[in-house]
């Protein structure tokens, strides 16, 4: 975090935790939900419509998403990593 904040930030919680999301039944419902509502990933799939790659994007997407998933098939479960960090400012 030094490399971010130099000396400004005064850490006293540094900690890495995991969420396990399961709201999704089938791993591939996962890559739908982003593709409804995440602005990068709209943003992707409107440049792969645009460049006639959709069906390439859409084939990497789901197979992101069979790889990642770590529940079974019809019981997705993804893990997401975050970093909470607790300081003051110095």
């Amino acid at each position: 975090m030094k490399e971010l904040f130099g000396d400004r930030v005064d850490f006293r919680t540094l900690e890495r935790e995991m969420l396990g999301i399961t709201a999704f039944e089938h791993p591939r419902d996962y890559g739908e939900h982003f593709k409804e509502r995440y602005g990068p990933t709209i943003v992707a799939q409107a440049n792969a419509r645009d460049t006639g790659r959709e069906v390439e994007f859409n084939e990497a997407l789901d197979a992101f998403c069979d790889e990642w998933n770590r529940g079974t098939p019809g019981e997705a479960r993804f893990e997401q990593e975050y970093l909470l960090a607790v300081g003051t400012r110095a």
